[in-house]
């Protein structure tokens, strides 16, 4: 038993040790874990800083960048979701038809993007505003674009905008020297396919100075001629006989394809000019003139013969026939043989110089032209020589129809010769079938031409267009069947026209007391198809008291400027009332 009891305390104390030891080391491993969780942050932002020092495994890569793409995913879709009513009422605010994409072409580009707030505010006003836009308003836009596209370069807007209107600069020379020049203008169809009914039709146009002689020749056009400016004496050789007409201003003459012709100047000083109408025969719109002779600007038809031919021809020997009709060709094209000639037709070209002895024989059997009456089968007739048909205070127009003029009916050609007086206006009118080709003789003006913008396109609503110019001599402009036209004379102003197709053709004025097919229309009519009553229509008519021509400056503008002036005498006649 004492043995027991020395053991006991032993034991106990053993077991005390032991269990001291146990905490202990719980402790030890306890405080070394809690250093180990602290640590382990820490090593995972180093870990993310440099992924080189402990690669994670590929499949916990693989299910965060899942996880992200989904949670993207997400966010984009509630954003989407979030724009989707706001882009709904901006189309709801947007405009109905496609006006004004149309529109934004003709405007330039913004200098910086608009926001998307400021551009639905403006897309709101425009589109409110053009609801509560009037016609009027509409046309005043119209007239605002027409005007910048015509206030543009002035070359560019003749030759893109307006087809119709051909300034003095398009003629093509031909010939030119010091005695004068031929030109002609560019084909009609050459900027446009509006005119196609006009590609074989040119206009020519030749000057020559006093004392000079255009050379003989021949075409393989069919020509009218028209004097604008001086005197002249032109010769027809036909077969059997020879026959020469004095010409003066105003004189017209016929001069059939094939016909050999020469044309003379006669005035010791003023300029001679003449424009014709040519109609090709062989190919159209193109022609050439064949002369007789050479000279440096052109070749004898007799040289494109062989010299057998020509030998069998004159039977003469060759070199005869070269020295006689053809002259030193070959010596010709050595610059230094030629300008060494003695001086003759061959050195001045197509147009040279004659003496007065010379004027005198051409002209000592020359018939003058016919003044009175129609004109005859052959020979010259003056566009002046009948009374006007439109005259008044304001101007002239003078016509020679088809059937008229036996010189011209198988071409179906009329001719007009119209004069405006200083600030008139020849009033708004349309031709029913001809198509006319003015020639601006003398003075300016300007004119405005109505057409149907883009009509081969099909649209609901054609919109009208105004083609305008301002002219002056030496300009062509065309006015196409049915399309109204007006000409403003800013000084006195005379034009020559060529009527294609003319044969029944009827014009129409579009106001005027006579020849008004407006004021021919129905009572009812008037009030069904105008925002205004009959009644007004009607009395607006009758505003206008004059026919054809009218005065350029309107009746209200008169009148503003006369009350303008009194008020200004009245409000002077005040002020002395008062210190007097």
């Amino acid at each position: 038993m004492a043995k027991m009891r020395v053991r006991f305390p032993t034991l106990v104390l053993l077991l005390g040790i032991v269990f001291l030891m146990a905490v202990s080391i719980g402790i030890a491993y306890g405080e070394k874990n809690v250093l180990k969780n602290h640590e382990r942050p820490q090593e995972r932002e180093q870990e993310e800083r440099d992924p080189r020092q402990q690669p994670r495994p590929h499949h916990q890569e693989e299910q965060e960048r899942e996880h992200r793409r989904e949670s993207e995913e997400s966010q984009e879709e509630e954003r989407e979701q979030r724009r989707e009513p706001r882009r709904e009422r901006e189309q709801e605010q947007q405009p109905q038809h496609g006006r004004r994409e149309e529109e934004e072409e003709w405007q330039p580009r913004r200098q910086r993007p608009q926001s998307r707030r400021e551009e639905r505010e403006q897309e709101q006003g425009s589109s409110s505003s053009s609801r509560r836009q009037s016609g009027y308003e509409r046309r005043e836009q119209r007239e605002e674009r027409e005007q910048e596209q015509e206030q543009g370069s002035r070359s560019d807007s003749r030759r893109q905008r307006n087809p119709y209107y051909f300034s003095s600069e398009r003629f093509q020379t031909l010939y030119r020297n010091r005695n004068g020049q031929i030109r002609v203008l560019e084909r009609f169809d050459q900027r446009t396919n509006r005119l196609e009914n006009l590609q074989n039709y040119r206009i020519v146009e030749f000057q020559s100075k006093p004392n000079t002689l255009i050379l003989p020749k021949h075409s393989d056009a069919d020509y009218i001629l028209v004097v604008l400016n001086g005197s002249a004496t032109i010769t027809i050789v036909n077969p059997d006989k020879r026959q020469s007409y004095n010409l003066e201003n105003g004189d017209a003459l016929r001069l059939p394809a094939g016909t050999t012709s020469y044309i003379l100047n006669p005035d010791d000083n003023q300029n001679l000019r003449v424009v014709k109408l040519a109609i090709p025969i062989n190919n159209p719109g193109n022609f050439y003139d064949f002369y007789p002779s050479s000279s440096k600007d052109q070749q004898s038809y007799f040289s494109g013969f062989s010299k057998n031919t020509l030998e069998a021809t004159f039977n003469t020997r060759y070199e005869e026939i070269q020295s006689i009709l053809l002259g030193n060709e070959d010596e010709q094209e050595d610059d230094e043989q030629w300008h060494g000639q003695e001086q003759s037709h061959q050195d001045e070209g197509v147009i040279v110089r004659v003496s007065k002895e010379q004027v005198q024989e051409l002209r000592k059997y020359a018939q003058s032209s016919s003044r009175k009456g129609k004109p005859y089968e052959s020979g010259p007739f003056n566009l002046r020589s009948n009374k006007p048909i439109y005259s008044n205070k304001f101007g002239n127009f003078y016509e020679i129809t088809p059937d008229r003029n036996p010189q011209a009916q198988d071409l179906d050609i009329s001719l007009t010769f119209i004069e405006i007086n200083e600030g008139a206006l020849l009033l708004p009118h349309y031709n029913s079938k001809a198509i006319f080709v003015v020639v601006v003789d003398e003075g300016e003006g300007n004119y405005e031409l109505v057409g149907i913008r883009d009509q081969q396109r099909q649209q609901d609503e054609q919109e009208v267009r105004r083609y305008s110019a301002r002219l002056s001599e030496g300009d062509i402009f065309v006015i196409p069947a049915g399309h109204p036209i007006s000409i403003n004379a800013s000084s006195n102003l005379r034009l020559l026209g060529f009527g294609i197709n003319a044969d029944e053709n009827q014009r129409n004025f579009l106001a005027g007391s006579e020849d008004n097919v407006i004021r021919q229309l129905d009572r009812e009519v008037k009030g069904l198809i105008f925002p205004g009553s009959a009644e007004d229509v009607e009395r607006l008519i009758k505003n206008q008291q004059q026919s054809y021509f009218a005065n350029a400056q309107p009746q209200q503008q008169q009148q503003r400027e006369r009350e303008g002036r009194h008020g200004r005498r009245g409000h002077i006649s005040s002020i002395l009332s008062t210190l007097y």
